[in-house]
């Protein structure tokens, strides 16, 4: 299709749907962790070149780094109601970027979401690694920082190690790291790092330069649009790591442990400051039809934030708010605008709330006998609040 055409098929989508964009799931194997077949799929392992399936990526803008490329692999495509079409998110966003993020916001965002949404299914944990602060992940590899943030999911299993080992000792100095990189022949190095559990209904904050391993509970993940990565433990489970998964690129283990934010790795207060529980919005117009939380309260950083809707049966609540999002349904059925939902039902759990829609009073509809769980992901800059133990 040339532009014209994408156009026309776009706004004829958004009419018909209220402004509500229903997106395909995209799910995203890896080799270095097995996945635990929590993210609705039957087969999920795809061979020993690609893995198990154990990411779905929401509201994607971003194709995933692989060992075998495949394309468009991470991409969220756009499910459209009356006719087969294919058309990326991350397409829609420069065709019609005013209608579906706001003029003021797709300039500052050039035309981008800006954040990046994962649900993580993971059978152990992941390698500890860290994720490059913006000017070396620029420097490095031509790629944004990636701060992220967890909160830990309901579900029928927290698989064999609920635990992340997150940051380092506050007497842990680079000198104790860069050996062990060296070394390269064991997982020695999460001596260096404290573990804590993973309680479902609380998350965690990882600003990019933290090292971090996350752990088997189900976890909803969001971070910036970015993939970049240095593992820096050598052993995982029986499966012994490239040294190249370190170094990427780089040219020493130095380099790559100044990749660490080495005064918030260190500071003695990590879990009293970066470990988050919700907490409740005061929206009366909620008032006997259901709750809503800040999962991912604006406090922490300007990059992301998100909230938890729960709407009680039979219940409709009407909301606006202050940007496009994500929603993601986690549980029960009902309406979001004109478009029918389902939790645990890949296909019709996902959309795209446009700017346009988001704005102004939309209504989210429980039709079922259980509470309706949403999941609103907002990016950069749509709330503002007073930053606390954090970066503006």
């Amino acid at each position: 299709m040339v532009f014209g055409e994408k156009e026309k098929l776009l706004k004829g989508e958004l009419d018909a749907t209220g402004g509500v964009l229903r997106l395909a799931p995209s799910f995203v194997p890896r080799t270095l962790y097995p996945g635990l077949g929590r993210l609705g799929l039957k087969e999920y392992y795809v061979g020993p070149s690609r893995g198990w399936i154990c990411e779905r990526w929401l509201a994607s803008s971003v194709e995933a780094v692989n060992p075998v490329r495949v394309e468009n692999e991470g991409l969220s495509f756009i499910s459209f109601t009356c006719r087969q079409a294919k058309l990326l998110l991350r397409d829609a966003f420069k065709i019609l970027p005013g209608e579906l993020l706001g003029d003021k916001y797709a300039v500052e965002h050039d035309n981008r979401f800006g954040v990046l949404t994962k649900i993580l299914d993971i059978g152990e944990p992941i390698p500890w690694h860290v994720h490059a602060r913006e000017e070396d992940a620029k420097r490095y590899w031509n790629m944004h920082g990636k701060d992220e943030a967890y909160y830990f999911l309901e579900a029928e299993e927290k698989g064999p190690l609920p635990y992340s080992h997150i940051a380092v000792h506050p007497h842990v100095e680079e000198e104790d790291l860069v050996p062990l990189l060296k070394r390269w022949s064991d997982d020695k190095v999460l001596d260096l790092s404290p573990a804590y559990r993973l309680n479902v209904g609380e998350g965690f904050h990882i600003f990019s330069g933290v090292p971090h391993a996350p752990g088997t509970a189900l976890t909803l993940e969001i971070q910036e649009e970015s993939d970049v990565y240095n593992i820096l433990q050598a052993v995982c489970g029986e499966r012994r790591i490239p040294r190249e998964d370190m170094l990427r690129g780089l040219p020493d283990e130095e380099a790559v442990a100044r990749l660490i934010d080495w005064k918030k790795s260190r500071d003695p207060f990590f879990y009293k400051k970066y470990h988050a529980v919700p907490t409740e919005v005061d929206e009366p117009e909620l008032e006997g039809k259901g709750v809503e939380r800040w999962v991912f309260h604006p406090n922490r950083t300007r990059k992301f934030c998100g909230k938890e809707v729960r709407v009680f049966p039979g219940k409709t609540v009407e909301t606006v708010e202050k940007n496009a999002y994500l929603a993601f349904v986690w549980k029960g059925e009902g309406i979001i605008g004109n478009v029918r939902v389902q939790g645990k039902n890949p296909g019709l759990d996902e959309l795209f709330v446009s700017a346009e829609a988001a704005t102004k009073p939309h209504k989210i509809v429980n039709t079922g006998r259980e509470d309706l769980l949403v999941y609103k992901i907002f990016g950069p800059d749509v709330y503002e609040a007073n930053i606390i133990y954090g970066d503006s």
